[in-house]
């Protein structure tokens, strides 16, 4: 049984196991667990997972099962949050409480995916087959730990087993696309990343992936549209917003590019990427005084994270900076 289904079974038979000895006990968890479904009825994420952890906690050596199942629901939001450091620490709590649980193997395994961690994912994603081979995603998520690693023709192996096993899966498909890409067939992947968008078009990392090829094919105005649709779907990633920025420079659309630049920093002030690109559309304006303080802050930030090849690059912009010429101008 899913856990879902777990979670809706214990939603009627909770009070009939806490309620003989602990009758305010069994009350306070059917509220607590209905205030987690509205909440994440509401789209209030952070709300809804505290409100899981409490239940987990609450319940946790006394009904195991539905501890097991609050902290399944926690990790999935974490996740769906882009929590994932914090999604694996719940997926350890589902899995102490219920080891031969496929799903909790199969989640925390795509979580570390996330945090590329991927031997330690491969390892979760076998456990996961063990218990339930028949499992498309498992394979796909074994794909994508297999690229991480460096070990392509691997990857692409797995994928044809998940989509052999599910020949309908969207993520099997944008996973395939993705391995693809990174091997350098293009035009393959951009099949693939078409026929998941085709299954499921409510996937805004198939867009971005989708708009990246089609950047480097010189298909900037069909880029840009990917982009748009990536950011429609998930308006908060600033990432998307710093891509999009870059096709548009190469449209030669400069004031909506700084504009995109600016939406990035103002969703993630932290990244090092958009003060950069935001410095050189500043430097080609004119604006040099401006561009020097993006410039010195995207540094700071690029040394901070260890992007030795990023902190070179801004380097070598503010040199250009300093030299003879640029103060001549």
């Amino acid at each position: 049984k899913s856990i879902a289904l777990h979670t809706e079974q214990n939603t009627q038979t909770v009070a009939a196991a806490l309620g003989d000895m602990y009758p305010s006990a069994a009350s306070l968890v059917v509220e607590v667990m209905s205030d987690a479904r509205a909440l994440q009825a509401a789209g209030e994420t952070g709300a809804a997972i505290e409100k899981w952890r409490s239940l987990a906690i609450l319940v946790d050596g006394v009904v195991d099962a539905l501890s097991a199942d609050a902290w399944f629901e926690a990790g999935s939001l974490l996740c769906d949050a882009g929590e994932y450091a914090e999604a694996v620490v719940a997926y350890d709590n589902v899995i102490r409480l219920r080891p031969a649980c496929a799903e909790a193997y199969l989640h925390r395994g795509q979580a570390k995916n996330a945090l590329s961690r991927y031997d330690s994912a491969l390892a979760d994603l076998d456990k996961a087959l063990c218990f339930d081979s028949g499992i498309a995603a498992a394979y796909s998520a074994r794909g994508v730990a297999r690229s991480g690693l460096g070990q392509h023709e691997a990857a692409l192996a797995e994928h044809v087993v998940a989509l052999r096993l599910t020949p309908q899966c969207a993520e099997a498909y944008a996973n395939r696309g993705f391995s693809k890409m990174l091997q350098g067939e293009d035009e393959a992947a951009l099949a693939d990343f078409d026929e998941a968008i085709r299954l499921n078009p409510a996937m805004p990392a198939v867009y971005h992936y989708r708009a990246e090829l089609k950047f480097f094919l010189g298909q900037y105005e069909a880029a840009v549209s990917d982009y748009d649709e990536a950011i429609r779907l998930d308006p908060s990633n600033a990432v998307y917003y710093t891509n999009r920025g870059l096709t548009k420079e190469s449209l030669d659309r400069r004031q909506s590019a700084l504009t995109d630049y600016d939406a990035a920093i103002q969703l993630e002030p932290e990244l090092a990427h958009p003060y950069t690109h935001r410095a050189r559309g500043k430097i080609r304006a004119g604006f040099d005084t401006e561009a020097r303080v993006d410039l010195e802050r995207a540094l700071k930030l690029a040394r901070a994270a260890g992007d030795e090849s990023h902190e070179s690059y801004v380097e070598d912009w503010l040199e250009q900076l300093d030299s003879p010429e640029a103060a001549s101008n």
